[in-house]
């Protein structure tokens, strides 16, 4: 068993929603279990049942009902499925909570939650209740706000031997993610995997949607999943290839044809750019060229030296280092 204790997110506000949900869940839970022990203990209350246990009968997910898409997230079937649920928003929680802020916060937790009941009932008919689901969305946020942030961690093989470990977010997430997967997969537990997965997935998608509209702010010590995809995207652009440059080796082949129809081929020496097949540099020279009988030699800026046959002076070519075009000088 594997149990997180604590996160490394600096909070800039108290996450006072999260706290009011933790403390509403646990209110809620003394309702029902007020509720069945009346039932249990009072004859007419067994007799009107319906009206003793209302709060539990109404507000499971148990086809499509709005109080059962709005209601199921807030009860729970016992007390460590209340525990479980309240440690890991507590945990993930206060962390989302204190980025975007109380009161959106609130709405989106609501709705992640119904996310996770539609989806719950797209997949699997069986009646639901408890908030996993909602609390998965909150995770797939923490994951895109907070994926280099670590979790601690403690596990045991027996419960009264503990270890702990501190491990990065992403990969803890990964890991509760593929057992959900495979629970979804199996579809023979009383666990609503579909429900884990919709609100997941919700949440991810929301995160990423309000970083990409500047809606969360990051820190300058901060850096979210969708920083790091644009960041990825700007390095890739720039290393892509230019427009094309012309063949310097057919180049040579029609001056030759033109102006050196019977001279045997000059062959250069093995260089920097290979041998009798010159790639142009990719940025204009920054040392001064130098020149012998056969050869003309410069740098470009990004620091690459180039030496090629003298008689592509003028030319445009391409960097092997850089990929850029450039043209090589000319010596007067």
């Amino acid at each position: 068993m594997i149990v997180p204790w604590c996160v490394d997110v600096p909070q800039e506000r108290r996450p006072v929603i999260n706290w009011l949900i933790v403390a509403a869940s646990i209110a809620v839970f003394a309702l029902q279990i007020t509720a069945f022990a009346r039932s249990a203990s009072d004859p007419a209350a067994a007799a009107g049942r319906n009206a003793v246990r209302g709060i539990t009968d109404v507000m499971i997910l148990n086809g499509w009902s709005l109080t059962g898409l709005f209601g199921h997230i807030w009860i729970h079937g016992d007390l460590m499925h209340l525990l479980g649920n309240m440690w890991f928003l507590r945990v993930f929680g206060n962390a989302v909570c204190a980025k975007v802020g109380n009161l959106r916060y609130l709405v989106l937790y609501v709705l992640l939650g119904t996310t996770a009941g539609v989806t719950h009932l797209l997949f699997d008919s069986r009646p639901a209740l408890g908030a996993s689901g909602a609390i998965n969305g909150v995770v797939g946020m923490y994951l895109v706000l907070f994926y280099e942030n670590r979790i601690t961690c403690y596990w045991t093989p027996i419960l009264i031997y503990w270890r702990q470990f501190t491990v990065g977010s992403y990969w803890m997430i990964g890991f509760w993610l593929f057992w959900d997967i495979v629970g979804a997969a199996r579809a023979d537990s009383s666990v609503a995997y579909f429900a884990h997965l919709g609100g997941f997935g919700a949440g991810f998608a929301a995160a990423l949607y309000m970083c990409k509209k500047n809606w969360i702010v990051m820190e300058r010590y901060e850096k979210s999943l969708w920083q790091w995809w644009q960041q990825r995207k700007a390095q890739r652009s720039r290393m892509s290839p230019g427009p094309a440059v012309p063949s310097l080796r057919a180049d040579t082949r029609q001056e030759r044809s033109r102006h050196e129809p019977t001279a045997p081929p000059q062959t250069a020496g093995p260089t920097a750019v290979g041998r009798d097949r010159v790639r142009y540099p990719a940025c204009p020279s920054t040392a001064p060229a130098t020149s012998s009988e056969n050869e003309i030699r410069f740098a470009c800026t990004c620091g690459k030296r180039i030496r090629v046959p003298a008689r592509f002076a003028g030319r445009y070519g391409q960097c092997p280092r850089c990929g850029a075009r450039v043209r090589i000088p000319e010596l007067f």
